[in-house]
């Protein structure tokens, strides 16, 4: 296979990437979008109809030099409480560090669903991405938003990073720059890290076909995110040599972590030898790493997303404390802080 054409992506002149079949982009919605969420005590599926949330989005700058910003999602639900005490997550999308953005369509509606069914206010990272800025530009990225929630922590707001795939990797990164800085975490979510190494274990050795991440797609992904001459047993990529660089002591200062992954998605060995080295720090880890079907299921199949929400915003809720309560949709508020 044609890697490029499989991800439908081709060098421009000037060396930057022309991105020609990515999901559309969709415009924030200051005025809000109702969503549908099950109502308390339905989960098994009762006879309840679905509360109707109303989810807020703003676009906001992060860094003018770096030309980042953020999306912030802000649930409303009718005035019972306020933004300000909901938890904050911190929200790194996927696409091997090559594609999407916070705008794209599967993420921006992943947050969406996220802000109304836990209740949080989500702010979703709009990274640099490579080739144009390989490797650790958006891990710099993570750091900056770090600091743009340390207010947020302070004030003793819950705050959460979370990540899917390659995002899930930034937001580990994210992670340790937040107990380096201070800036105290309730939790971590990552959601089947994309991670990777020069050779391939048995889970890799088997995705050569792959319906979604195929071998040769996942190469050329660590190809153009890689520092120019790196392989894939960079630390960026390899979590062994990131791992025994990072420390036992650094990592035992994370906070409770959720991993995700699925039965069938290919850095899946990785996941596990990145979770026994949590649990053998001291770490507070579930790990939930048999998810059906194939890597990145919960952006295609309805029933993946709702396990997926549901999942996340269990973890979140239950690691937030006392704070709780539904969001006014203060969205020009968010952005001032």
């Amino acid at each position: 296979m044609d890697p490029y054409k499989y991800l439908k992506i081709r060098f421009n002149p000037d060396g930057s990437l022309y991105r020609y079949g990515e999901a559309p982009l969709l415009p924030a919605s200051p005025a809000g979008e109702p969503v549908a969420v099950a109502a308390e005590g339905d989960a098994d599926g009762g006879d309840q109809s679905p509360r109707r949330i109303v989810v807020h989005s703003n676009d906001v700058p992060l860094s003018d030099a770096a030309g980042t910003g953020l999306r912030l999602f802000v649930p409303s639900c009718g005035g019972h409480g306020h933004a300000s005490r909901l938890p904050l997550i911190l929200y790194f999308h996927g696409g091997g560090y090559v594609l999407f953005r916070a705008a794209s369509e599967p993420f921006h509606n992943t947050c969406t669903a996220l802000a109304a069914a836990t209740p949080a206010v989500v702010a979703s990272v709009d990274y640099r991405l490579a080739p144009e800025h390989r490797l650790p530009a958006a891990f710099e990225d993570a750091a900056d938003a770090v600091l743009w929630a340390r207010p947020h922590a302070a004030a003793g707001r819950p705050v959460f990073v979370m990540g899917s795939h390659n995002g899930a990797t930034i937001a580990f990164r994210a992670a340790l720059a937040a107990a380096d800085a201070g800036v105290e975490l309730r939790g971590v979510v990552l959601n089947q890290p994309h991670l990777g190494g020069a050779e391939r274990t048995p889970a890799e050795a088997g995705s050569v076909d792959d319906r979604v991440l195929p071998l040769p797609a996942n190469d050329l992904l660590w190809e153009l995110a890689l520092p120019v001459g790196a392989d894939r047993d960079h630390e960026y990529c390899n979590p062994e040599p990131m791992l025994a660089r990072v420390g036992a002591a650094r990592l035992r200062r994370l906070p409770p972590c959720l991993v995700l992954g699925r039965r069938r998605d290919p850095p899946r060995d990785r996941t596990r030898t990145l979770v026994n080295a949590l649990r053998k720090a001291g770490v507070d880890v579930e790990d939930r790493l048999d998810g059906a079907g194939y890597h990145a299921m919960e952006l295609f199949k309805a029933n993946c997303a709702a396990e997926f929400t549901a999942q996340v915003s269990d973890f979140v809720r239950r690691h937030s404390g006392a704070v709780a309560g539904a969001g006014d949709g203060d969205v020009v508020g968010m952005s001032k802080l």
